[in-house]
């Protein structure tokens, strides 16, 4: 692997590689927003799992994956933009969104493998290897790349 701190470009490799992972993480926020707004739709493209129109127990899933959906339009969402804009302009505050968003960029990946690897394995594994994977190798690239960040 290079030397996450080498230029290309304006940036170092390793802030590209942090940014890519932020705009994957704005991809999962895409799909939040969208269930949010049609979540029957949501579910027949497989963003969500469970329909609001099941049985008792379907439900009370996806009642607690659409407040995960709110939740995470009230505060990954904006951190995650804070971050984009931050690590852009070189400011310390940047780095410090986009370690969080990051953390929660692994959080929710494993807190869904727990909860449902047992009924969706398949969505599990591509939430793992979208958002876990990338945000993993993420934090430790964009800590080597602290000293680029003014306070």
């Amino acid at each position: 692997m290079e030397d996450p701190r080498k230029p290309n470009g304006r940036l170092p490799m390793g802030i590209w590689f942090g940014l890519a992972v932020l705009g994957l993480l704005m991809v999962a926020w895409a799909m939040q927003a969208y269930s949010l707004l049609n979540w029957e739709s949501a579910v027949a493209l497989g963003i969500q799992n469970e329909r609001l129109t099941g049985d008792a127990a379907e439900r009370a899933w996806a009642l607690e994956s659409w407040g995960v959906a709110v939740a995470d339009m009230l505060w990954a969402l904006p951190i995650t933009i804070v971050a984009i804009i931050g690590i852009i302009r070189g400011r310390f505050y940047g780095f410090i969104a986009g370690m969080m968003a990051y953390s929660i960029g692994v959080y929710f990946p494993l807190f869904f493998a727990f909860q449902r690897w047992a009924t969706y394995p398949g969505t599990v594994i591509t939430a793992l290897v979208l958002f876990l994977v990338p945000s993993l190798l993420a934090i430790p690239i964009l800590w080597t790349n602290r000293d680029r960040f003014q306070k």
